[in-house]
């Protein structure tokens, strides 16, 4: 499964390089400022929805009869934004999002336990988004 993701996740990267490779100047700081504005909603927007965020968070039976409580998160602080215009006639810009996702788990004898206990951070992971953006706003 995981070789279908990595696969998927690069044929979806390929078709957007054409967009990244155009991208020639560096973008204005108020349009910056607007994609960062963006950013910062659609992370809010991503740790409300998460599959496995802190509303959905897994709750797993261990093997010594414990339960594991886990989620995922993304701080808003790891944000990053790169801006930058295309050379293309329609005059669009291309932002990368940077983030880091951080998976959070605690461990307890009963599953309420596990909820209510201290998360500790177990794994980060830094994820990249490519958004366009033609005039219509930032897809």
């Amino acid at each position: 499964m995981k070789t279908v993701n990595k696969f998927l996740a690069a044929l979806i990267l390929f078709s957007l390089l054409p967009s990244v490779a155009y991208a020639s100047t560096l973008a204005s700081q108020a349009e910056h400022d607007q994609f960062r504005i963006f950013a910062i909603g659609w992370v809010k927007k991503l740790n409300r929805s998460h599959l496995k965020g802190f509303h959905n968070m897994e709750i797993i039976l261990q093997e010594d009869g414990s339960y594991m409580a886990r989620y995922h998160a993304i701080n808003p602080d790891s944000i990053k934004c790169i801006v930058k215009n295309t050379s293309s006639k329609t005059k669009g810009m291309v932002g990368m999002l940077k983030y880091i996702e951080t998976i959070y788990q605690s461990k307890a004898a009963t599953p309420q336990e596990a909820r209510s206990k201290k998360f500790t951070p177990v794994k980060n992971i830094r994820i990249t988004e490519i958004f366009s953006n033609t005039g219509k706003g930032w897809r």
